[in-house]
């Protein structure tokens, strides 16, 4: 159960990131111009572990994340 804890406190601390917040940022801009999706290549998002925390938050904040062969694309929201 430790591990989960620590995870969760991580998320959370992910959530206030810059680089969360430049995700969600151009998110709203994308959805502001009207475009149906949104696209991060996997080299944009950094680590696999921000990798997995940014589609993980996505998805909790009600966004719909597909896996593409080198991206990840953003949805709903």
């Amino acid at each position: 159960m430790t591990a989960h804890n620590q995870a969760a406190i991580s998320l959370d601390r992910f959530d206030q990131s810059l680089k969360m917040q430049q995700v969600l940022s151009v998110v709203k801009a994308s959805k502001e111009m009207k475009n149906e999706d949104t696209r991060f290549s996997f080299e944009e998002l950094g680590t696999s572990r921000e990798a997995i925390f940014i589609i993980t938050l996505l998805q909790i904040k009600g966004y719909v994340v597909d896996l593409g062969n080198d991206e990840i694309i953003v949805k709903g929201g």
